[in-house]
This record gives structure tokens, sequence and C-alpha cells, in this order.
């Protein structure tokens, strides 16, 4: 999920000398050409683009943003088989634990996948800060309004299952998991490798 450490690890990598691929980069230049009739550009308006669940485009949007997301990481995969990317970064969305099956096992046989699981607090912290301002995310199939519910209440109930859906994907394809407790940011990357290398 966000503010996990996902982009912000990739870039430290990167610094060191690996290649990066950010899937977001590669959502925006797939929906380019409607994000620009709209005139949107750039991730943050990808999530305005997309909306709430609530909201009657969502279902389609987010579709067509999945859509997206496949395309990226398909090109990704075929640029890891037909070149030399050793030393590559895959900087995946969270979103990717809805693709099918087929496309997450074939990341998964094309490179070391590294889940950093949030803790329970952080989890809690994420909810707090979701509630607080609600940011459009991929729901998948989580967002179902029972009767009577308002909008922000289905919102409250759905989120903390989409973490949990989420987390149970996200360990299903992981070759290491890293408990984010046991990460920091001043965390030398040589030693943020050691640990990659010490949890296989």
């Amino acid at each position: 999920m966000s503010n996990t450490g996902k982009t912000y690890w990739s870039r430290r990598l990167a610094a060191l000398g690996f290649k990066h691929l950010n899937c977001d980069d590669l959502i925006e230049q797939q929906l380019g050409r409607e994000l620009k009739k709209l005139g949107y550009s750039g991730i943050e308006d990808v999530s305005r683009w997309m909306g709430q669940p609530y909201d009657k485009r969502f279902a389609a949007n987010q579709q067509k943003y999945l859509e997206a997301e496949k395309k990226g990481l398909h090109k990704i995969l075929a640029a890891i088989k037909n070149a030399d990317l050793d030393n590559t970064v895959i900087d995946t969305t969270g979103s990717f634990a809805h693709l099918d099956d087929q496309t997450c096992s074939r990341l998964r046989q094309s490179a070391l996948m590294v889940y950093i699981e949030a803790t329970s607090d952080m989890k809690q912290q994420m909810f707090k800060l979701y509630m607080r301002k609600p940011k459009p995310v991929v729901f998948g199939d989580v967002f179902r309004p029972n009767e009577g519910e308002t909008d922000m209440q289905t919102l409250a109930r759905c989120y903390p299952k989409l973490l949990e859906q989420r987390s149970r994907r996200y360990r299903r394809y992981a070759d290491v998991i890293i408990p984010r407790q046991k990460i920091s940011q001043n965390m030398a990357v040589d030693n943020f490798l050691a640990l990659i290398e010490q949890l296989l």
C-alpha cells in the first residue's frame, strides 16, 4: 500500500545503479490520451480521473486503470526478457494485487518479489489518513454499500477490508516479506539489500 516505502527504496536502489522501472509512469502513459482530453496530467490527476468508488464513473475507470497497469507490467516483463536488466528494480503500484493471477505469477517468475509489510499501527494510521481525506484507490470488488449507509460509512467499513485483501495477495506473491519495522529511512542501501538476502 501507499507510504510503506516502495518508491523510496526503488529510488535509493536507482541511486546505487539499478535501473528503475516505475509502474505509475507507464500507467500514466497508457491513459495519456484520455487524460489529455479531459485536461488532466500527472499521477495525481489519474486519481482525480478515476474518482471514488461511489462515483458513477468509478467502475469503468477502475477497469481502464487496471488494464493500463497490466499493459505496463507486460511491457516491463518483455523488457526484462529481451534485455540484460539484472540490476533492475520494478516499482509496482499497490493495486498490482488486483491484476489477474497469470500476470502476477509472470511477474514473480521474472523478478524477486519483495513485500514491505505494514504494521498494524501503520494500517490504523493509513485508515485514519484515508478517512480524513479519501484518496481514490482501486477497490476491486471490496466496495459494497449496505442499505441505508452513507458513502463515508461504506468507505469506513470497506477500506480495512481492502487493506486485508491486499495484504493476503501481497503475501501470496512475495518471495521476501520485510516487516516495515525492520527498516528505517536512514538505513544504508547495502543493509537493505543484505536484509532481503537474509530473509530469502
